[in-house]
């Protein structure tokens, strides 16, 4: 694929993000190199992260909210015995603590603590807006605000390796879960503290990091991307007839017989087979238009 012909269509591209750039600056980066008209991502990555940022670039940017709502899997390196205001490696020490009692036995039973569905504090630095004004703007002034909890689900934490004061650890979890957040509670429960060191995003949901690929291989046009239709596998299709694509494309909801359960989104095709919209299928069969593409 040239990249001629990449820029014009509206793509998902899964970039594999060095640290130490932001998220915005690397979907900016992948804009620029292949020329597209708008770019977004899906799945915001702090700039000490890497790992998966799915890229949309043109029209596919109206899909960034239904990414961001798959599971995120992550591989993040813990120190113990600081606790610090970004509540990871990059922030000014506030507390330190000696973290030499702590065993494997002890972090495991600690890690078990936090499967499931907990309540979560969001950091200060983060890009969660409070009156218009991002948090994190707030924060580099030294103003702490009252964040409200979020409640997020763990569905998986495995210990991966434990090198006194650091240990690893594999996280399988929801939409809108801080990591950082996740290490500040963790090092809390084991009382000694502890931040984030190094982050790796390994997955957002079908979208793997083994499958990722860097700005360094797009900018030699050496790089795979999904449709839109691909990028949204997920949600269950439904093929219209005539008079369902009709009213569709006109944004009027129509009635449809489809086995899912309510609420759920679905990904609309015309009579020929082509992805053009996204519903939501309501009470009594009726499927209600949430966006419609070029079609």
């Amino acid at each position: 694929m040239t990249i001629e012909k990449s820029f014009k269509e509206s793509i998902v591209i899964n970039l594999n993000k060095p640290p130490d750039i932001t998220s915005h600056q690397a979907g900016r980066k992948v804009q620029r190199i292949l020329g597209a008209s708008k770019a977004g991502h899906a799945g915001t990555l702090d700039p000490l992260a890497e790992g998966v940022l799915l890229v949309c670039l043109n029209d596919a940017t109206r899909i960034t909210e239904y990414l961001s709502l798959l599971e995120k899997e992550y591989i993040a390196h813990l120190q113990l015995g600081i606790v610090t205001d970004t509540l990871d490696i990059t922030g000014s020490i506030i507390k330190e603590e000696n973290p030499s009692g702590i065993t494997e036995d002890r972090i495991i039973r600690v890690l078990g603590q936090f499967k499931g569905e907990l309540m979560q504090v969001p950091p200060m630095f983060s890009a969660i807006k409070l009156k218009g004004v991002p948090l994190y703007k707030l924060a580099r002034k030294g103003i702490t605000v009252q964040r409200e909890e979020r409640r997020v689900f763990i569905g998986m934490m495995e210990l991966l390796s434990f090198s006194p004061p650091e240990f690893i650890v594999r996280v399988r979890c929801s939409k809108g879960t801080y990591i950082r957040s996740l290490a500040r509670d963790i090092g809390e429960a084991l009382g000694v503290g502890a931040v984030v060191k190094r982050l790796k995003r390994t997955a957002i949901g079908h979208f793997k990091v083994e499958d990722s690929v860097s700005c360094e291989e797009i900018g030699k046009g050496r790089f795979t991307f999904l449709t839109m239709n691909e990028a949204l596998g997920h949600l269950n299709e439904l093929t219209l007839n005539d008079d369902q694509f009709r009213l569709a494309g006109h944004g009027t909801a129509f009635f449809a017989k489809i086995e899912i359960p309510v609420g759920e989104l679905v990904r609309l095709k015309s009579p020929a087979g082509d992805f053009f919209a996204i519903g939501k299928l309501n009470d009594g069969g009726l499927v209600k238009i949430e966006k419609v593409f070029s079609h």
